[in-house]
Order: structure tokens, then C-alpha cells, then sequence
């Protein structure tokens, strides 16, 4: 049976997400937008497609590795990433409460994070990632037949949109932020962004690539939050926390945009090598990306950098993770290059 090589595309797709995300982190808090007013625009315009992009590419992910196979095969596979994001919420979140908070690091410190009684900030996404691949989960079955019907599926994506108008002033405790929002801190509830996850389904399930259709949907998505942001007072943009339907659709041309672009980038290797390392190992630079900001911060609490000199630190902070990686897994490519060998010499 042939092995179905890994997609490049949704590699890098993820990885341009991840330059983006840390980007943006880099300016929030290390730059000023009273000096600096050119970083806000750039902070709005990444926030509102980076999440919603990552659930699109975990959906279409998910979609190749396991919902194409049967549900005893890989129901543990999805378990342990679930766990592994949750890992990584941990480990973000007490960095946050140690490095930002100056919290001590002590029991009372990491009970309510590990309970998921605590939010901490630019961490609670990873919570919203856990709750997406335990709902992937849960709804494995209805899931899997929904977008083997393709309009079914595109309809339901459609009528997710209903659930944004959910009462969030009812909801106060932390663990049901992540999955159905809440107006008392910022939080990515997975219901109101869960039309994503199906779309990534249906375009990998039907190889979508360049289509009018498409376009077309896209194009009265993001035109409708345009139209909402400029009419809105003193032109302010859709809510976001917690999301209206204006935020979630608004990124929809940007996203396709993206997806176009990284299927041409797909045909042509080496220069987007970077880009594909970071979309496949995106959890590892998002955690560690944090970890390191966090630190830095409150090591330098007074440091100011511009756009640019924003941009330089990030790929400084990409290349550090980058080298982490890569003297990680040596152990593993050394024992993978002896039984290559071995198998080559027996063969």
C-alpha cells in the first residue's frame, strides 16, 4: 500500500500562521503603539486571521490523518494530541503567571491553570486547541458523514455562524470560556470559530484549490466585515472578545489568500524550507515562542522596539526554537540514517 506523503502546502500555510503569531506577540509587547502606531494596524490585521486560521488547517489536517480512516484507528492518535496541546497550555500559561505576574512558583500558583480555573493571557488559545481536537473527538461519527456530504457540510458550516449570538454575559466560569466564550476575559471559543474546522475538513476531503465559488463566498464575507468595521462608531472594528459573526467572517479572502499562496509556494522547495519546519512543528514554536517573550519581558521590562527592529528579533527567537528542534530529533535521524543503512547493505 502506497504511504500518502505528507502535504507541503498546509505545512507552510501553518507556518506562514506561525510568523505571523509571533509577530504580532513581538509588537505587543515590545513596542508602543503611541510611538509606534503602524504596529497596531499590523497587531488587528494578524489577530484577526491567525486564529481562525489555525482552526481551518487543523481541520484540513485532521482530515487527512484521521477522519479518512476509521474511528478505532486513530481514535487514541487524536487522545494524545489533545493531551499534548493541553501540555502545552500548561507549560505557557505558568509562564505567563511567572514571568509577566511575578507570581511565585508554588501550588496555589498552578492549581487553577491545571484546572483550567485560570486563563492566563496569550495562553488561553492553546486551551481553545485542546477543546478543538476533544470536540473533533467526541463528534468523530456525525463529523465524518457530515462532509462526506458535501453541501450538508458547507451548510452546517454556514448555520454555525447562529452561535455567536449566544448570551456571553451568562457565562463566568473559565473552563467553558474556550468552548462557548465569555465577556468576562479574552477568550477563542471553539463553537462560534468550529465553521472553520469543517471548512478545512471539506477542502481537504475535496481538494479545493482555485474556485469562483469559493471566491465568491469569500469575497461577501470579508466585504460584509469591512462594511460593518467602516459603519460602525468611529469606525471601530467587529468585537472580538467574544467574537461576533462580522470577526469570524472577516478573514475569509485573507485566509484564501493564503491558501492559494501556499499551494504556489508549494512548488518550489527550498526557499520556503523554513516555513514548512515551522508548520510541522507548529505547537513546539508556538509554546516555546511564548516561553521565550514572556521571559524576555521580564527581563527587560523597559525594552521598545519599532516594526522592523520587532521583525528582527522574531526570526532571532524562530532560528533559537528552530536549532531546538533540530538538536532534539538528532538522535532520531542518526538511528533513522543506520537502519537505512543497515537495510541497504542486507538488502
Amino acid at each position: 500500500m502506497a504511504v500518502r506523503q505528507r502535504e507541503r502546502a498546509i505545512d507552510i500555510f501553518k507556518g506562514l500562521l506561525v510568523l505571523g503569531m509571533v509577530y504580532c506577540h513581538s509588537l505587543q509587547f515590545f513596542s508602543d503603539p503611541m510611538i509606534y502606531p503602524q504596529g497596531q494596524t499590523w497587531i488587528e490585521l494578524i489577530n484577526l486571521i491567525t486564529f481562525s486560521g489555525f482552526v481551518f488547517s487543523f481541520g484540513y489536517v485532521c482530515q487527512l490523518a484521521y477522519y479518512s480512516k476509521s474511528f478505532t484507528e486513530v481514535w487514541h492518535r487524536i487522545l494524545a494530541a489533545a493531551f499534548k496541546t493541553l501540555l502545552a497550555f500548561y507549560i505557557s500559561g505558568t509562564a505567563y503567571r511567572l514571568f509577566i505576574d511575578k507570581r511565585p512558583l508554588e501550588w496555589k500558583t498552578i492549581k487553577p491553570i491545571l484546572l483550567l480555573n485560570d486563563m492566563p493571557g496569550w495562553s488561553e488559545f492553546l486551551a481553545s486547541f485542546t477543546y478543538l481536537i476533544a470536540l473533533g473527538l467526541l463528534l468523530f461519527v456525525p463529523l465524518k458523514w457530515m462532509v462526506g456530504q458535501k453541501w450538508i457540510g458547507f451548510t452546517a458550516a454556514g448555520l454555525l455562524l447562529l452561535t455567536t449570538w449566544i448570551p456571553y454575559g451568562a457565562i463566568h466560569a473559565p473552563a467553558w470560556a474556550p468552548l462557548l466564550g465569555t465577556r468576562d476575559f479574552a477568550s477563542f471559543p471553539v463553537v462560534q470559530y468550529f465553521p472553520y474546522y469543517l471548512l478545512g475538513m471539506l477542502f481537504a476531503r475535496y481538494r479545493i484549490g482555485w474556485d469562483w465559488r469559493v471566491l465568491t463566498g469569500a469575497l461577501l464575507a470579508s466585504g460584509a466585515f469591512v462594511w460593518k468595521w467602516l459603519s460602525g462608531p468611529g469606525a471601530s472594528l467587529p468585537e472580538r472578545f467574544p467574537p461576533s459573526v462580522w470577526w469570524i467572517i472577516g478573514p475569509a479572502l485573507l485566509l484564501y489568500g493564503y491558501y492559494l499562496l501556499s499551494k504556489l509556494m508549494e512548488k518550489y522547495s527550498l526557499p520556503f524550507v523554513p516555513l514548512e519546519a515551522m508548520g510541522r512543528n507548529v505547537l513546539w514554536f508556538l509554546v516555546m515562542s511564548n516561553v521565550l517573550i514572556f521571559a524576555l519581558k521580564s527581563n527587560q521590562p523597559l525594552l521598545l522596539l519599532g516594526l522592523l527592529d520587532s521583525f528582527w528579533m522574531e526570526l532571532g527567537l524562530l532560528a533559537v526554537i528552530g536549532f531546538s528542534i533540530w538538536i532534539i530529533t538528532k538522535p532520531a535521524r542518526r538511528a533513522t540514517s543506520i537502519n537505512n543503512t543497515k537495510n541497504i547493505t542486507t538488502g
